[in-house]
């Protein structure tokens, strides 16, 4: 058999052909229709004009002209075409400037030729392209030649050539695909190599792709940046004047400086050279003046203050003010639903002008004479670079004694610290505040009373606490007081406070983001105002101040109140779950299967909150669950809202709704939205027969049978006798009846199956035989028979004979 190759027809040699410029257009047949990047168009028509046609054009005879003369159509070099008859049009060429071609050889599609010779082009490796530019400039090529002759700017080529004297192992890399074009511009920032394959070997060994922001950091963290309020303040000229070296970065955003200046110690002797020319200026006038690079809150705290007489606005600066705040007035009145744009942009506008007029207010404050010879000042660098000068500062030594003051000792508050307080002395004139006195260092003061130091206390508290520990490790009920103590405090009470433990509690929301002002979620969710309830809670003890006093005042509450306490707070705490979520907890829809909870009692589902929100198709498939096929049947044709409103009707609590027998209603009734059920799966079982439901069988009367060994056994119950003995013994003894109280679990299962655990009641409901006249189906629940196992309980959760 023939191979292809065979069947290739031979080619004529191509003819080429010099062909004058005004003689060609471009050819229909050129397949690209989209225009390409002005800038890529500017690239190529100065790399024409530079280095000539590099690539001949591609051509088919066309119609002649109105001459008579040959003309050619283009159908492969559009591009190239357009960029001649720019640089024509310039007078960089003339118009009949010769153009090599290449005709179109016969039998071959012009389309054809177009598309090959766009399609066939493979472009150049970035890396390439950036090592190339390299070595022009290794070949003497200036920076402004090579951007002319490409049709580049300046800053690009530099990008360029920084990119290019990279090292080669970040070359290779990024050839590699091991690091990105971002992450190689982040090793350009600097153009030494050793450091950047110092952070090359650090960063490729952390087993994951490096970060652009990370490789920049490590390369400049040793280094001040030039948007730093110091570097701004003396300037990169002023810098570089002085010798210091400025890292650039090439590649920096518009919004950043992109500039970190290499010599710290450099950068800060400026910086204190210009503020000491400044200060020796300003002590010309004040007592004393001292530059100081960055001010701390202390450094000015050690000195009174005197403050400058308040300057005045003019008077048409007043007049412009009561005409402001009188709109402003009118503006706070504005209806919230009746603010627009508009109103937005004149109130915004007329806060920027009143604290324009503020600060030029400020701005004519003055200082009297007699300041000047008390006071001095501090000259520093502002945070956004420029000199500061804060005035009005008197030295301790130079304030007025408090016999020459009208009217001393005039407590004021320090922000700082509640106990430290300063003072405003009067003399004639003027009011100086006294000195404020530092914060205190109680941890210091405490150390230094019993005489120990830093390093010592931490040995000793070290020492200490691993024994507590030891001990409390044996202790349940004073571990169980002190885990409470933190409990409650967290989930009762607000703010920050300091606790023993480093044990994290915090109280849930009992509402999804966006519902906290929705009146209607109230009625959807009975357990809120359950959770509400907090009278049959001892909180008492959560007002006393002092937390010793406080956390006695909570062990002294009887076992019962303590137990009560510490269940609310635990179920504060549980995280919001649907059982059929593939997040859900096991452990906590174990616990849900424990509290043997009648979600069907407290919620049934309305229109607004669940038929509405669902599939229509869904609704039917419940609605054929829970009655019958036939049934549900008749309901295809609803539209979705009168579906619904029907659905809330047959599944609402009270009298039977007309067309339903007790029978249904009662199926109805045990309903409970997906996910409520313990280990709920959310899924819906096959519709029942056309058969009418009965009642549920009941539970096996056992009333007045003897716990069993498992209820003796059981964890839960053997903690609670242990909390409640060991504060018995702690208290010396109470009432048996003091302590009978039982959690909220253990009440359902007593007064459900005296004598038995939960997990025994399930298993008895399970083993029980079916009421029914053999015939009719158990009611199901949730749309699921419940035979053989009606609440689908784990096999891990049985008890075990």
């Amino acid at each position: 058999m023939e191979t292809a190759m065979n069947h290739i027809a031979p080619r004529a040699e191509p003819r080429i052909r010099e062909i004058p410029l005004s003689r060609l257009s471009l050819a229909p047949e050129n397949v690209r229709k989209t225009p390409p990047d002005p800038q890529a168009d500017v690239q190529l028509k100065a790399l024409i004009a530079a280095l000539g046609l590099l690539v001949n054009l591609n051509v088919r005879p066309d119609e002649p002209g109105e001459d008579g003369a040959e003309r050619y159509a283009v159908v492969a070099g559009g591009r190239r075409l357009k960029a001649l008859q720019e640089l024509a049009a310039e007078g960089a060429i003339g118009p009949d400037h010769p153009v090599p071609c290449q005709m179109k050889q016969d039998g071959v599609e012009p389309r054809e030729i177009s598309l090959a010779e766009n399609v066939g082009r493979c472009a150049m490796h970035p890396a390439d392209q950036v090592v190339a530019f390299s070595e022009l400039v290794k070949a003497r090529q200036s920076v402004s030649s090579i951007a002319a002759r490409f049709g580049l700017s300046e800053r690009l080529v530099e990008q360029r050539l920084r990119l290019g004297n990279a090292a080669p192992e970040l070359l290779d890399a990024y050839r590699a695909d091991e690091i990105d074009l971002e992450v190689l511009k982040a090793f350009a920032v600097t153009a030494d190599r050793e450091r950047q394959l110092a952070v090359w070997e650090q960063v490729s060994a952390q087993g994951y792709r490096p970060a652009a922001w990370q490789v920049k950091r490590l390369l400049t963290e040793e280094r001040v940046p030039g948007a730093s309020a110091v570097a701004r303040f003396v300037g990169v000229e002023a810098y570089e004047a002085a010798g210091g070296q400025v890292l650039r970065d090439l590649f920096a955003r518009d919004d950043e400086s992109g500039v970190w200046f290499e010599d710290p110690v450099l950068l800060k002797k400026l910086a204190t050279e210009k503020l000491q020319a400044a200060a020796e200026e300003l002590g010309t006038r004040w007592k004393w003046a001292v530059p100081m690079i960055e001010v701390e809150w202390s450094d000015t705290a050690r000195y009174g203050r005197i403050e400058p007489q308040p300057g005045a606005p003019t008077d048409e600066e007043q007049t412009e003010i009561e005409k402001l705040e009188a709109r402003q007035a009118e503006l706070a009145e504005t209806a919230e639903e009746d603010w627009t744009q508009e109103l937005l942009a004149e109130a915004e506008t007329i806060e920027t002008r009143l604290d324009e007029i503020e600060g030029a207010v400020e701005a004519r404050a003055v200082f009297r004479r007699q300041d000047f010879a008390m006071a001095g000042c501090i000259v520093t660098v502002a945070h956004d670079g420029a000199m500061q000068v804060i005035q009005g500062l008197v030295k301790p030594e130079d304030m007025p004694k408090p016999e020459e003051s009208e009217d001393a000792n005039a407590a004021v508050g320090n922000s700082h610290d509640p106990e430290a307080v300063t003072h405003r002395v009067t003399v004639p004139g003027t009011s100086v505040s006294t000195p404020m006195a530092p914060p205190r260092d109680r941890e210091a003061e405490a150390r230094k009373e019993a005489g120990v130091g830093i390093g010592l206390a931490d040995d000793l508290r070290h020492v200490r606490t691993p024994l507590i520990k030891a001990y409390l490790a044996e202790d349940f009920a004073a571990a169980f007081d002190l885990l409470l103590f933190q409990m409650a405090r967290s989930v009762f009470t607000f703010g920050y406070k300091a606790d023993a433990l480093d044990i994290t509690v915090r109280e849930t929301a009992d509402r999804p983001i966006g519902r906290s002002n929705d009146a209607d979620f109230a009625a959807w969710s009975p357990g809120e105002a359950m959770l509400a309830d907090r009278s049959g809670l001892a909180l008492d003890w959560l007002d006393i101040e002092d937390d010793g006093e406080s956390f006695a005042a909570m062990r002294a509450l009887p076992v019962a109140d303590r137990k009560a306490l510490f269940a609310a707070c635990v179920a504060r705490t549980v995280k919001p779950q649907l059982a059929f979520e593939p997040q859900a907890r096991p452990e906590l829809e174990a616990t849900v299967a424990r509290l043997d909870i009648d979600f069907a009692k407290h919620v049934r589902p309305t229109a607004a909150m669940l038929w509405s929100r669902i599939a229509k198709a869904r609704i039917l498939d419940i609605d054929r669950s829970v009655f019958w096929i036939s049934w549900a049947s008749w309901r295809d044709k609803m539209k979705k809202g009168p579906l619904a409103d029907a659905m809330e009707t047959d599944f609402a609590a009270g009298d039977t709704p007309v067309g339903l027998s007790a029978q249904m209603h009662a199926a109805a009734l045990a309903w409970t939205p997906p996910g409520f059920a313990a280990f709920d799966t959310g899924r819906i079982a096959d519709g029942a027969d056309d058969a009418v439901a009965v009642e549920a069988p009941s539970a096996p009367d056992t009333a007045g049978a003897e716990p069993s060994a498992e209820q003796e056994a059981d964890p839960a119950a053997t903690v609670a006798e242990t909390v409640e003995a060991a504060a018995g013994n702690e208290g010396g003894g109470s009432d048996g009846d003091a302590h009978a109280t039982p959690t909220d679990g253990e009440a359902g299962q007593a007064e459900a199956e005296p004598g038995q655990t939960g997990a025994e009641a399930v298993d008895a409901i399970g083993a029980a035989d079916i009421a029914n006249d053999g015939d009719m189906p158990p009611v199901p629940t949730n749309g699921r028979d419940p035979a053989p196992d009606p609440l689908e309980i784990p096999e891990f959760l049985r008890c075990v004979n």
